[in-house]
């Protein structure tokens, strides 16, 4: 790429020609204040803050929108800036209420700052504070509030919500001043396209859009912030967490810089607080964590060989690698809910190419000219890989092409439907399985710049198996390339650590049987997959059971022993997903974490000798269960834990009463 000589403050650089004064700017750490730009959205020039001196142009210049010249010089600072850049400041205050202290932006807010660091503002208009009133506009939403009087003009919110999410719910109304930010239908919550991303609150540099469960209950400056991953799927979003440590709790999971939040992170927080199991369970009556595991080692050493161990896709490595360590130590049998659908379409995807499959990276789909999603809705089940998938932008220019194909082969468009995509009708498993077999000849010119996304949550056993042996045929002839993505947050660890396993319906038939008389569960995955019926016949065959999980209801009040351990933002460990190798952080401390929970039980356990093991040879067959339970996955469904979140439920409600009407 060509570039060009520009000196900034007497310092000469070097930067490519296609970049912006601000961001060659940014090379030398130098602070320009800006309202309306953010990298990853298309530049807009509307706010004038970022104001900066020209010397051969002998002029301001907006240093967002312009782009450098071979020879540019440039003043960040001086009086004349300083000037203009205060002149603009004073008229957002001329029409800006001075509510700071009712304001839930208080402490984080651009326009505070700035104002702050410009020094007091002079009223350039003789307005009074009942002059700045301007008319409201009311959301008609549970979750998200307008102050109209606040807003500053950036229109970042509805640039967000069409060029990141491409959701397009927000628009304005009227012009100039008079400018107010709309959804798209109301009441927003049921009607609109909002996807509940919350990135239209991050975005705004000032109090004009606030989350409602946040407003009111704490200060910005009262918090401590943990970046960390997100945990509720395997996108592995980077999210902030904002936490009060002496109380430690969660106040709200926010995007950082990255832009990349959904609902399962934004609305779904408050899955931290409710129905928390912090000690034991042993038939429904409370007991000591301490007592629940010495009952639970107990069981395990009477009869280790009568007993299975299942894994949950969402635990970190380390608890992983200590599950099966007791596993090894013990000679309990183990398996998972992958067993049911990523490992089927993994193994036949590499049967079929004859090598190791390779996720496909973010760049990879960035830069697809076509996309091709085959099975259930990624922008449900994934919703943040959905906003890669169209227009991307980086350092405010948009990352070519600029247009890309989008098929879905499914039975039914939901979120998807925001794009458009050109739908190939597959009511039946049968008849996914038969179309995806003629994809080349139902779509044109799959080739290497093609993307084929596939969830594994539409398939399972003997159908999740020939799907993939179908992707990697598929593979072979047109050199696409392919994404299986599992929902689960670490599900791609657990396979890539999981050496000996069973097929899980293989171990329901060791129940029935009798061979196997004590079930360990570690998470509630297991209820996504099986009808309510199967398990509850499986749970009273089991002379004992056990759940390791962070909730007191669902299995904790099924099984014998329930132990009570943490969740992603209360762990410190790596994952595994859609961006590799993770490292991720905790925020809350005063949950012990499941990998130590796991040690304790390894610690009390009794060795069992390789002799007495009588280890069997594991045959996998991948067949179809006859009591799988397929889950419908929408925007609200984030595994076991959604169903605790009150964000998320209420507004699940609100869409499933409003689809009901029709």
């Amino acid at each position: 790429m060509e570039k060009v000589k520009i000196t900034i403050d007497g310092v000469q650089i070097e930067v490519p020609k296609n970049y912006t004064v601000l961001e060659a700017a940014k090379l030398l750490n130098k602070v320009i204040p800006t309202f309306c730009y953010h990298e990853k959205l298309p530049i807009f020039g509307g706010c004038r803050m970022c104001l900066v001196y020209d010397k051969k142009w002998n002029d301001t210049i907006i240093a967002c929108g312009t782009y450098v010249y071979d020879g540019m010089e440039i003043e960040t600072m001086n009086d004349r800036v300083f000037d203009d850049r205060k002149f603009i400041l004073e008229m957002l205050f001329t029409r800006h209420p001075l509510d700071c202290p009712t304001c839930d932006k208080a402490g984080e807010c651009d326009l505070q700052n700035w104002g702050t660091y410009y020094g007091p503002q002079i009223n350039v208009l003789p307005l009074t504070p009942y002059d700045k009133i301007r008319e409201e506009e009311d959301w008609q939403s549970k979750y998200f509030e307008f102050v109209s009087n606040r807003c500053v003009l950036c229109l970042k919110c509805v640039s967000v919500c069409e060029h990141v999410v491409g959701a397009n719910t927000l628009f304005q109304e009227e012009r100039g001043f008079e400018i107010l930010i709309s959804p798209d239908k109301k009441p927003m919550d049921s009607e609109s396209s909002c996807e509940m991303c919350g990135l239209c609150v991050d975005v705004c540099p000032v109090g004009a859009i606030l989350f409602k469960p946040f407003e009111h209950w704490t200060r910005a400056w009262l918090l401590k912030e943990k970046v960390t991953y997100c945990g509720m799927c395997s996108m592995q979003c980077p999210v902030a967490i904002d936490y009060d440590d002496k109380k430690q709790k969660i106040y709200r999971i926010r995007s950082t810089a990255d832009l990349m939040v959904c609902s399962g992170a934004y609305l779904g927080y408050d899955i931290f607080e409710k129905n928390r199991l912090k000690e034991g369970l042993h038939n429904n009556t409370q007991i000591p964590k301490i007592s629940a595991i010495q009952k639970l080692s107990k069981v395990i050493n009477e009869n280790p060989l009568k007993t299975a161990l299942i894994l949950s896709p969402y635990c970190t490595n380390e608890s992983i690698e200590n599950a099966l360590a007791l596993a090894e130590k013990t000679g309990m049998k183990v398996s998972s809910t992958i067993t049911l659908d990523l490992i089927p379409a993994i193994t036949g995807f590499e049967e079929e190419t004859g090598s190791e499959y390779v996720l496909p990276s973010e760049n990879d789909i960035k830069r697809s000219k076509k996309i091709i999603v085959i099975g259930d809705d990624i922008a449900n089940t994934q919703p943040v890989l959905s906003y890669i998938f169209k227009d991307n932008y980086e350092l405010g220019q948009i990352v070519p092409p600029k247009d890309k194909e989008i098929y879905f082969v499914g039975k039914e468009i939901d979120t998807l439907e925001k794009y458009s995509p050109t739908h190939i009708s597959a009511e039946t498993e049968d008849d996914l399985l038969e179309k995806v077999e003629n994809l080349e000849n139902l779509i044109p010119e799959i080739d290497e710049d093609t993307v084929i996304v596939y969830s594994t949550s539409t398939l399972k056993g003997e159908n999740a198996y020939k799907i993939g042996k179908l992707l990697g045929k598929i593979k072979n002839s047109t050199k696409a390339e392919t994404l299986i993505i599992p929902v689960e947050r670490n599900a791609y660890g657990l396979m890539n650590r999981m050496e000996k396993f069973y097929y899980l319906p293989d171990i329901f038939e060791k129940i029935e049987k009798g061979e196997i008389e004590n079930l360990i569960l570690i998470g509630e995955d297991i209820s996504l997959h099986f009808t309510e019926d199967k398990l509850n016949e499986i749970f009273l065959k089991l002379k004992n059971s056990a759940v390791i999980t962070p909730f007191n209801d669902g299995l904790a009040l099924s099984t014998n022993i329930a132990i009570g351990s943490s969740l992603w933002a209360e762990e410190d460990g790596t994952v595994e997903g859609f961006r590799g190798l993770k490292q991720i952080r905790k925020a809350l401390k005063n949950v012990e974490e499941e990998k130590d929970i796991l040690k304790k039980i390894i610690d009390s356990v009794k060795l069992i000798p390789e002799a007495l093991k009588n280890e069997e040879d594991i045959a996998l067959n991948f067949y179809n269960y006859p009591h799988f339970e397929k889950q419908e996955i929408k925007l609200w469904d984030f595994g076991y834990f959604s169903t605790r979140s009150d964000n998320l439920m209420n507004w699940k409600m609100q869409k499933t009463i409003k689809s009901e009407e029709f």
